[in-house]
């Protein structure tokens, strides 16, 4: 997997990584053999009824697997101690990162063959978003990685328990707020 995308601070660390399995082309699979078996089996039941030659609409059917297979090996998964990501495109990029300050929640969902074959989804919610900000879809053990995206929110919550700066900046602060708000009261006071 290629992370030439991927820009990382001096203090992120990549903890999982990941695509999409290969088994997401399966659809596009199944699309391309009915484009194949539709005209060969036309142009077997009557074959004089039907005017175009069967094998270029049978190639044709090549067509959904191959575009559903670029578009997928294009698609990565990250997760760092900073940042959840997302990169997917062919001809162009398009990175979402989501930082765990924003992170309100995780989930992961299975369909019935997802449980089976230990396949998932992984939503990220977000603050201020429109609910589930970024997806992780189709991948391995998503339990592991819905545990692993609450526990790096938690480990970066743990961060922010000490206030930044010291007794004296929060104290020149203070002193600095109550000078405006006293010149503020005795501009008031004046114009009235």
């Amino acid at each position: 997997m290629s992370r030439d995308w991927l820009t990382l601070e001096d203090d992120e660390a990549v903890l999982w990584e990941a695509s999409p399995r290969i088994q997401s082309i399966i659809p596009a699979l199944f699309v391309g053999l009915v484009i194949v078996v539709v005209p060969a089996g036309m142009a077997l039941l009557a074959p004089d009824t039907f005017p175009v030659p069967v094998w270029p609409v049978a190639l044709l059917g090549v067509v959904p697997p191959v575009l559903a297979y670029v578009w997928i090996s294009n698609v990565e998964f990250v997760v760092t101690n900073r940042r959840c990501y997302r990169k997917q495109g062919v001809l162009s990029r398009d990175v979402l990162a989501v930082g765990f300050e924003s992170v309100q929640n995780s989930s992961y969902e299975q369909g019935v063959f997802g449980t089976l074959f230990g396949h998932g989804t992984v939503s990220v919610d977000t603050a201020g978003g429109m609910g589930t900000e970024l997806r992780f879809w189709n991948i391995e053990d998503p339990r592991s990685v819905q545990n692993l995206v609450l526990d790096q929110r938690e480990a970066f919550d743990g961060d922010d328990d000490e206030l930044p700066g010291t007794v004296e900046q929060w104290q020149a602060v203070l002193a600095e707020v109550r000078r405006l708000r006293r010149a503020a009261e005795r501009y008031e006071r004046s114009s009235r």
